[in-house]
């Protein structure tokens, strides 16, 4: 099954029964956040997971299933730039178990890095075989341009980065950007909120966050290649670990 992003108004509302209804089934599963080889509480934690740092632009999106990977959200992201790691294309699709699973029932992880429509990425790839998602953890940070011209990094809860170490990412008190998810238009690109333009100019560059990234490889470089896709052996709906039992009940 493959549906692309421009469907029907009343496919569209079709979609967001099915994805309000997983959406209960699957909201807390910590299972999202086992693609690594070890916990990410840090950003050398997560630097030790990765395979390559790729910035790019989301330029469409579409739904996919099969019967092991289950259903897929792969937002198609271009013009891509790789700062750090082996990884070499100019395009690059970033596959998210979460979507339709068939006309009546769909699949959503609130816990896994969302992409959005229009919107440029700063990226971390998994150097492992991943299921739930290529991003390492949770780094996968919108790209924003300030009123003053500076780039800054938004990370999938909504907050601005306003300094990184190998010990943590430091973020502003508040959230600069809308999460809330509309599920008539899962994939439009989020608001800032009101009060982003005063945070944003607070928040460190992509400039500045990469030089640091840049410094801490210096000691303990990037390794790995990254697999373009889900791992093959593990089946959606038959995952064997306690935490995500919660994926198995969406099925049925």
């Amino acid at each position: 099954m493959k549906l692309q992003n421009n469907t029907s108004a009343r496919r569209r509302l079709q979609i967001r029964g099915l994805l309000l209804t997983a959406a209960l089934v699957a909201a807390a599963s910590r299972g999202a956040m086992a693609d690594t080889r070890r916990g990410v509480e840090t950003p050398l934690d997560a630097l030790a997971g990765t395979a390559a740092i790729v910035e790019g632009s989301v330029k469409g999106f579409t739904y996919t299933f099969d019967p092991a990977a289950g259903p897929r959200t792969v937002a198609a992201i271009t013009d891509v730039v790789t700062h750090f790691g082996s990884y070499r294309g100019s395009t690059l699709e970033i596959a998210t178990l979460g979507g339709p699973i068939n006309e009546q029932r769909g699949l959503f992880i609130p816990e896994l890095p969302r992409f959005t429509e229009d919107t440029r990425y700063l990226v971390f790839l998994n150097n492992i075989d991943w299921f739930f998602s290529p991003v390492v953890e949770s780094y996968a940070f919108r790209i924003e341009t300030t009123a003053s011209g500076k780039e800054v990094l938004i990370t999938p809860s909504g907050h601005a980065v306003v300094r990184l170490s190998e010990a943590g990412i430091e973020l502003t008190p508040d959230p600069v950007v809308d999460t809330h998810v509309d599920f008539l238009s899962p994939n439009a690109k989020l608001r800032l909120l009101d009060t982003a333009p005063t945070q944003l100019e607070t928040a460190l560059s992509k400039d500045a966050f990469l030089a640091t990234v840049g410094r801490i490889l210096a000691s303990a470089p990037l390794h790995g290649e990254f697999p373009t896709s889900p791992d093959r052996t593990r089946v959606w709906n038959k995952l064997s670990t306690a935490a995500d039992a919660e994926l198995q009940s969406a099925a049925h």
